[in-house]
């Protein structure tokens, strides 16, 4: 009986001392068993070629060639040149000649062998099997041999007693091509072991046949559907890609060899880890480019607490450099960077419209005695241009600036203690995506220590021009900029598991060690931070040790590495899985403003509502820290939506969303008597509508016959909006209307069961402007067929 298995890649070594004794002969499919390429999917070498039209020509053509040679001649194999010959039929041989072998060498710039296979052929050979490879391609056994040699080495290739390529037979492995192997060797099919990762291709047809076979299985499902979703994301990230560029993952080896499965340390694993891995390979670039140009050994300085991550990667990566970190947030920064009267002036406009006044004046270092005055609220009464004037007064400012230099020297101590000193060339490193820190703290370090200074970020989009240096892994100088607008909507989702879980600095000591605000963060949100750091560790190592593979491709490059993060960043951000998305429901996010202000990450139930109350236009109305990660589990629809919207700046209004409805009648009762108007519900989501109702000044109290349409209805929501407040794009604020039910029996939390004739009556309030009733419900019973078939039609 056959031996069935199925195996991961980290497993294959081992699976020697499995094989049943009898077998004589190792047989290994080649690609993506052997010889895998560095990108997602085979066609992406194509992208390579320069074809007009990028790589579907190549494609069409040998779909057709494998219908042609299949009715012509009886052969479910095809060749190159039958390909080329097909997409170019006016072609001389040499023109095709010349295609084929810049395809063999486009396949040699990506090919790489998996260790892990080495490694068992390895063992293979010692223990006196025969070793073949069975190949599904259109390739030649000479060509084949040729790829295999380029990506393993010639000593490996050595290993290989026999090669069997399906173009060669005119079957396939799924057909006839195994029953040809076991012809040529004289082997009875118990004395073959076949590996390979195509379970339609490789392990039925030889279990079909008495092979022992085991299937090799690259990545676990959630790896597998993150890779796909990455290379959705690259071609919404670069509209090149599978046009003149491949898309490339060089991170595929290691995430193959992952084996812990928990969701939290997977997602560092396979996306935080190959993402800042990147980046720090992006950043030694940005370092000896800065080295080189200003004659000065250049400093990396990762800015605490979202640089933690970054900082531990590179260091892992580079130990050589001597990265610090150095613990300067927002709140620090302002204060000690408040140098002269013009920094007062910046930082009072830049923040005054942003944080209470309050806390403006704190941290220009007031007491309460001495700013009471002019932040006291009173209602009706804006407090800003007070202050504003009030801070004008030169003998406040001299107490400002004496106080925010003898704060600034804490600072200096501060970055004396991580190895900075008077002339140095620093570079300050975060996640971005403004570089504040930087644009706060730049003036007064170059006045006061001669600094040389430049910000390296994972994304860059700066809301100022400042023209200090500035530079992203992902920024307008690689990506266009409705691309990185879109990625900083999201850029939360990277400072919460790139930081530390300690609470913010709020002032330092006078030999500069940090005064911490107490960390009030969940045990839950740090235990799972912990394990996405962890597994992203764990990806730099392998990384750095490029583990899985014989060497890598020609084509993993520092660019290459870069595009795969920006994609992979980009999929987290738009499309992330069921899993990720719960991860972030235990997180809270610290605003870092000089306030406690601390918001939920994740809240579903706050999608839910939305939806529920303004249908698809909730994603283009709503502010909120993650949203992509509360509408994961309404489908992924929604977010490709949200997605689009926002890489394209897609001009999409609430208005383009309405689309459908059902007319239901609706009693306007006034002073001067009664009338029935029929107005439109709308669709919002998940079977709920949303009817509004404008009443003018009060001059009508509407009456809403639900039972008309429906024998059984739910209500979610009954509110009252000014019309003022009703724009193109904007979510109205409402307060609660009061209702009276008539005909409408409550049978359970806002169920209904209703008469024909049943109504939801709202009484107007005592507002002398024009208001609108918005009510959002859900027909669970139609009444009869037709109301059912209007909205069904109209949906």
């Amino acid at each position: 009986m056959a031996m069935k298995l199925q195996v991961r890649g980290y497993e294959l070594p081992g699976l020697i001392d499995r094989i049943p004794d009898g077998v004589t002969t190792l047989s290994l499919d080649c690609w993506d068993t052997l010889v895998w390429r560095n990108t997602h999917a085979p066609r992406d070498v194509m992208a390579d070629l320069g074809i007009a039209g990028g790589l579907e020509p190549r494609f069409w053509a040998e779909t057709a060639c494998r219908q042609i040679v299949k009715n012509a001649e009886g052969r479910d194999e095809i060749v190159m040149p039958d390909i080329y010959g097909r997409m170019l039929p006016n072609a001389a041989p040499d023109r095709i000649d010349a295609l084929i072998e810049a395809e063999l060498q486009a396949e040699e710039r990506h090919v790489w062998a998996f260790a892990p296979t080495i490694d068992l052929m390895r063992a293979a050979k010692a223990r006196g099997l025969s070793i073949i490879l069975v190949s599904d391609m259109y390739l030649t056994e000479h060509q084949l041999r040729r790829l295999v040699a380029h990506a393993a080495g010639d000593d490996v290739l050595a290993l290989v007693d026999r090669v069997f390529v399906s173009s060669a037979y005119g079957t396939h492995k799924a057909g006839t091509l195994f029953d040809i192997v076991l012809d040529e060797l004289g082997l009875r099919p118990d004395q073959m072991f076949h590996i390979g990762d195509n379970p339609r291709a490789d392990y039925a047809p030889a279990i079909k046949r008495g092979i022992h076979a085991a299937h090799l299985v690259q990545f676990d499902k959630q790896a597998e559907q993150r890779l796909r979703l990455e290379s959705a994301a690259a071609t919404m990230v670069d509209p090149t890609m599978r046009v003149s560029r491949p898309i490339l993952q060089p991170h595929r080896a290691a995430i193959a060899m992952r084996q812990e499965t928990d969701p939290a340390y997977s997602l560092g694993h396979d996306v935080f880890g190959p993402s800042l891995h990147a980046f720090a390979l992006w950043l030694r670039q940005e370092i000896d480019e800065m080295a080189a140009r200003t004659g000065k050994r250049v400093k990396p300085l990762f800015l605490m607490r979202d640089g933690f991550l970054p900082w531990k990667i590179f260091d892992a990566t580079f130990p050589d450099y001597g990265a610090q970190p150095i613990e300067t947030s927002r709140f620090v920064s302002m204060r000690a960077g408040i140098h002269d009267d013009a920094s007062i002036d910046t930082y009072v406009h830049e923040w005054l419209n942003r944080i209470p006044p309050e806390a403006v004046a704190r941290n220009l270092l007031l007491f309460e005695n001495e700013h009471k005055a002019f932040t006291k609220l009173v209602k009706g009464v804006d407090p800003r241009p007070a202050f504003v004037k009030a801070i004008r007064n030169p003998a406040l400012r001299k107490k400002i600036l004496t106080r925010t230099h003898k704060f600034a020297d804490k600072l200096i101590a501060h970055l004396a203690r991580a190895g900075v000193e008077h002339g140095d060339a620093v570079m300050m490193i975060d996640v971005g995506y403004n570089g504040t820190v930087q644009n706060i703290l730049t003036p007064m370090l170059t006045s006061r220590m001669g600094l040389t200074i430049a910000g390296r970020y994972l994304f860059m989009r700066e809301e100022q021009l400042t023209g200090y240096d500035k530079r992203g892994m992902v920024d307008i100088r690689n990506y266009d900029f409705r691309l990185v607008q879109a990625l900083g909507t999201c850029v939360a989702v990277a400072e919460q598991l790139c930081n530390v879980a300690q609470g913010s600095t709020i002032d330092y000591q006078a030999d500069g060690t940090p005064i911490r605000e107490k960390a009030d963060i969940k045990g839950q949100q740090n235990a799972t931070r912990d394990a996405v750091q962890a597994g992203a560790l764990a990806f730099a190592h392998a990384a750095n040790q490029s583990l899985g593979q014989r060497a890598p491709a020609a084509s993993d490059t520092v660019d290459a590495r870069t595009r795969m993060a920006a994609a992979a960043m980009t999929r987290l951000f738009f499309m992330p899985t069921g899993e990720e998305a719960k991860l972030f429901e235990s997180f809270d996010q610290d605003v870092n403003l000089g306030t406690n202000q601390m918001l939920k990450f994740v809240d579903r139930t706050h999608a839910e509502t939305g939806l529920r109350r303004r249908g698809l236009s909730y994603i283009n109305e709503t502010s909120r820290m993650y949203i992509p990660g509360e509408l994961q589990s309404f489908g992924l629809p929604l977010n490709l939506s949200l997605f689009a919207a926002s890489r394209f700046a897609l001009d999409i209004r609430n208005s383009d969303f309405e689309v459908g409805g059902v007319d239901i009648p609706v009693i306007m009762t006034s002073a001067d008597g009664q009338l029935v108007m029929p107005f439109t519900a709308r669709p919002t989501a998940d079977g709920w509508y949303r009817i509004a109702v404008p009443i003018g000044a009060g001059k009508f109290t509407p009456a809403i016959q639900l039972g008309a349409i429906a024998e059984w209805v739910q209500i979610e929501d009954a509110s009252w909006h000014r019309v003022s407040d009703f724009d193109d794009n904007g979510l109205p604020k409402g307060a609660p209307a009061t209702t009276i039910t008539e005909g409408m029996g409550e049978m359970d939390d806002d169920l209904y069961r209703c008469t024909p004739d049943a109504f939801l009556l709202a009484p107007a309030p005592a507002i002398k402007e024009p208001l609108v009733l918005t009510v959002i419900f859900r027909p669970v019973k139609w009444r009869g067929t037709a109301a059912r078939e209007q909205a069904t039609l109209a949906a």
